[in-house]
This record gives C-alpha cells, structure tokens and sequence, in this order.
C-alpha cells in the first residue's frame, strides 16, 4: 500500500506538468474553418476533463467551488420567433463573432466541437469540446458541451432556448460551471471570465437577431 501511494502521489506533479506543457493550437490570424476542423479531429480521442455535475437545465448539479456563468433574457415573442431562434442555434449561429468562431466535426460516435477565439488583438486559440446533449423540440432547443482535455478549461455548458405557451415569450439562457485546467488559464483567469461574459452577452444579441422580433429583449 505505501509503495502504491508513493507512486500516485509521484505521478501526480508529473500529470500536472504535462497538462501545464499541453499548449491549444494557436495562430495569428482568423482561422480557416478548415483548419478549426482539422484541430477538432486531432483532439478526437481525448476524453472529458474530469468534473462532477451537470448544466442540464431539467436538473442542473453545478459544483462547489466553481465559476458559474448564468444569463437569461426574453429575447422574442411567438411561435415563428421560436423557430427562428430554435433553428438559430441548433446551427451554433451564436458562436460566431468578430472575436469567435466554432465547427462541429463528427468523429466515430462523438460529435466535437472546436471553438477558437482571439485573444490580445490578433492571436487565435483553440479548444476542443464533446457534445453531449441535444434537443429540438415543440417548445425547448437546447445544445449542451463539455471540455475535453484538448481544453485549457474544465467545465460544461448549455445554451437553450424555450417557448412559453403561457406569455408566448422565447427566452434565451446560458450556463456554464468551469475552473482552470491549465495554468494559461490559471494565470489568465480574471480575463477568462471575462470573456465568458462577453460570450453571454454577445450569444443574447446573436439569438435575438435570429428571432427576428422587434420586441425589445427583457
């Protein structure tokens, strides 16, 4: 028993540094979608980082001790908004911006999604998730993502959004728990979250283009 402790507790500083050496792809410049693709297939076999909960929003489990980023707006009203809006991000309209792109890549039985984002003006990182849960439905679409170890975050989220058959109201929502996994993000974490704001912000603005409801949001 003492030799097995000796060496997990060996392996451990060793697995840290090598997580702490594992570098995203990075560019200067926008990606291709091709070459978003190309990171995403690489990262196929990697396994999800390890974190116990769940951002599903029928029973949510969200971890103590982590960042939790949750943001819900009315973003239209009746029901051509919500099949717009539903379309919308089943597609993943919402990740796209000046600062952010994705591609969703089917690789055996895992559907991985790699999102690049700019970071200090021109430099471009990519990470990798595993999407784990999708729906579309007569009054809820919802897509939910968790980190894989091809990600300098460990965490998951879901974006979602309802239809309201009392209001007519379509409400967009965003959660997502995470903590570092890396010590960029470590270092970098007060901007990390940052930006995971900005995400929230940005993915509301994209969904109530896409409802296409002059309503104004609430």
């Amino acid at each position: 028993v003492g030799l097995r402790a000796a060496s997990t507790m060996s392996l451990s500083p060793l697995l840290t540094l090598c997580v702490a050496l594992w570098m995203p792809p990075v560019r200067v410049g926008r990606p291709s979608p091709l070459a978003i693709e190309e990171d995403a297939l690489r990262a196929a076999a990697a396994p999800l980082s390890k974190y116990n909960g769940s951002t599903d929003l029928d029973a949510p489990r969200l971890p103590r001790g982590w960042h939790v980023n949750r943001a819900e707006t009315v973003i239209g009203h009746g029901r051509p908004a919500y099949e717009r809006a539903a379309n919308a991000l089943q597609r993943l309209e919402l990740l796209e911006h000046t600062w952010l792109t994705a591609r969703c890549v089917c690789a055996t039985d895992r559907e991985l999604l790699a999102v690049c984002s700019r970071q200090w003006g021109c430099v471009w990182l990519t990470n990798t998730n595993l999407v784990l849960r999708r729906e579309c439905g007569e009054r809820r679409s919802s897509v939910s993502w968790g980190t894989t170890r091809r990600h300098v975050l460990a965490g998951e989220e879901t974006v979602c959004v309802t239809h309201d058959a009392s209001t007519d109201g379509v409400r967009f929502t965003v959660l997502s728990f995470s903590r570092p996994r890396h010590l960029f993000s470590a270092v970098a974490y007060p901007y990390v979250l940052a930006q995971q704001r900005r995400f929230a912000r940005d993915a509301t603005a994209a969904m109530e283009r896409a409802c296409g409801n002059s309503q104004p949001a609430g």
